[in-house]
């Protein structure tokens, strides 16, 4: 007897086939990018938000990011890209 496995997600794609090889792909290429992607979108949106912070005047932009800089001081700001 022959084991069959099958995807969890979709009972109807069986593992190792021609059907679950791009599903394959493309959670690998998630999985890298996703914590680099983040990284940079969060270092981009921090530098974005420099000039206004240093000059203490709220946008729309870092209003919406206020997550990102609120719990550090001017100086720290783009911690949280790094943490």
């Amino acid at each position: 007897l022959k084991e069959v496995e099958y995807m969890r997600q979709d009972a109807s794609v069986e593992c190792g086939t021609d059907e679950h090889k791009p599903i394959t792909n493309l959670a690998i290429v998630f999985i890298v990018f996703w914590p680099i992607g983040s990284l940079v979108l969060y270092t981009l949106l921090l530098a974005a938000c420099y000039k206004p912070l240093k000059k203490k005047t709220r946008t729309a932009l870092t209003r919406a990011t206020r997550f990102l800089h609120r719990e550090y001081v001017l100086t720290y700001y783009w911690w949280e890209a790094l943490e």
